[in-house]
């Protein structure tokens, strides 16, 4: 995001002034001549969610990080993804948040409404965090009103993970354009020609994320423009939830309860071989081919008609500060390092999405292969069929979210028409969001 740091001079100025006073006066400290104000020893604490491949190459760029700046000093505080959103409610509660914060795109607007995160727009303006190198559609979604509440760590689009040599078998090519029958009908061509127990498509418990797809498909969105309320019609919901049911009724989709099954144990049906694609975020990918020997490849989801995608490019997570903090300034020079620093990119292998910075994107891009080299190509091709994303989820997303779940489970168990589905969950989730 080409955001200008014209006054960056004017603040350099004014502290080499304040730095001639500090001598003047006989009080400064020096270290080998240099003055020592603002590098006074700190302690950041920076929290992640993720597996143990995260984990490590984040420490370990922690310890490049302290290398370069080493009057700093970082304290990682990481866990799994539902751990870390409790832990963060409760130090929340305390007043004790970590300075440093790997946000979500659901949870964002609800911790910027709360005042538990900083605008990071002075930051940015005044050169501490660069984002000369960034594109805005890498960063419009955590921009609100001139308010910057984060910095994207990397991005990823929605997509259809699928096994490359099961398509190539049967014969099926799916390019950009392809509809919903024929999404259909090339999975129920998996379903028909491969043995055992197999699924064409696994949703992945991931409707909600494909429905919002879906709504822009129809012009429409899943929340109204100031978040109170619901932005599509009933009609739209009704014919997702006929293509989703009659997947699942014929076989080409697994029964939900082994969907639950195989979240729940950490697996999945595209890793086991018995579904030949699956609805993912398109970094999603590069755990996934770890679970397969077979390739896998990336393509964009259904389009309407054959001609609207509704797809939009996306933070895959982002980098927040505190309120709390008390190191907000060495905070914004962790992100930036983050967000800049090659060496510390080449440790990172854009597991957390593609870079946001064009620099660094060239500089990994003869660096990386296999499914990293597939998300680079992918959000390539996303950004041909993308468009502007839609505003934050407002506070109450995760309530929402929740109640839509239910209401899927209600459907493919057949315990509510897809009508009275539809109408119970607009009523709970306009009450949510009231």
């Amino acid at each position: 995001m080409k955001l200008k740091a014209g006054f960056r001079s004017c603040l350099l100025g004014v502290a080499f002034l304040l730095v001639l006073a500090g001598c003047s006066s006989g009080t400064s400290n020096e270290v080998d001549g240099e003055q020592e104000a603002g590098n006074e020893d700190v302690v950041l604490r920076v929290a992640w969610w993720g597996g143990q491949e995260r984990h490590d190459m984040t420490i370990e760029a922690i310890e490049l990080f302290e290398e370069k700046y080493p009057h700093i000093q970082v304290d990682p505080e990481f866990t799994s993804w539902d751990n870390y959103w409790e832990r963060l409610t409760t130090q929340a509660a305390g007043n004790n948040l970590p300075d440093v914060i790997q946000m979500d795109n659901s949870k964002l607007n609800e911790y910027s409404s709360r005042g538990l995160v900083i605008d990071l727009q002075s930051l940015i303006a005044d050169g501490t965090i660069n984002l000369d190198d960034v594109d805005d559609v890498y960063q419009d979604m955590n921009v609100q009103d001139g308010s910057v509440w984060a910095v994207s760590a990397g991005s990823n689009a929605l997509a259809a993970i699928y096994n490359e040599e099961m398509l190539e078998e049967q014969g099926i090519q799916l390019e950009p354009g392809y509809t919903y029958e024929d999404f259909y009908e090339a999975m129920q061509t998996l379903k028909e020609n491969i043995d055992g127990d197999f699924y064409g498509y696994d949703f992945g418990n991931a409707e909600y994320e494909m429905f919002f797809v879906y709504a822009r498909q129809n012009g429409e969105s899943f929340y109204n423009e100031d978040g109170t309320g619901l932005g599509f019609e009933n009609q739209t919901l009704i014919d997702f939830l006929t293509f989703v049911k009659q997947m699942v009724d014929d076989g080409v989709a697994p029964p939900h309860a082994l969907t639950l099954e195989y979240i729940q144990g950490g697996e999945s049906l595209l890793g086991d071989q018995m579904a030949g694609a699956a609805m993912a975020a398109s970094n999603g990918i590069i755990g996934l081919q770890q679970s397969t020997e077979h390739q896998l490849g990336l393509m964009l989801l259904p389009s309407l008609d054959g001609g609207v995608h509704g797809n939009w490019i996306r933070p895959s997570m982002s980098y927040s500060i505190s309120s709390h903090s008390e190191e907000q300034e060495a905070a914004a020079l962790f992100i930036d390092f983050l967000t800049n620093d090659l060496q510390a990119n080449e440790i990172l292998k854009a597991e957390r999405g593609v870079p946001i910075s064009s620099k660094v994107r060239e500089h990994l891009a003869p660096m990386v292969d296999g499914p990293i080299a597939k998300t680079f190509e992918f959000l390539e091709l996303v950004a041909d069929y993308t468009s502007p994303a839609d505003p934050l989820p407002p506070p109450g997303e995760s309530e929402v979210r929740g109640a839509f779940l239910r209401m899927i489970e209600s459907v493919k168990y057949e315990r509510l028409s897809i009508e009275e589905a539809t109408e119970q969950f607009r009523q709970e989730a306009e009450q949510i969001l009231r």
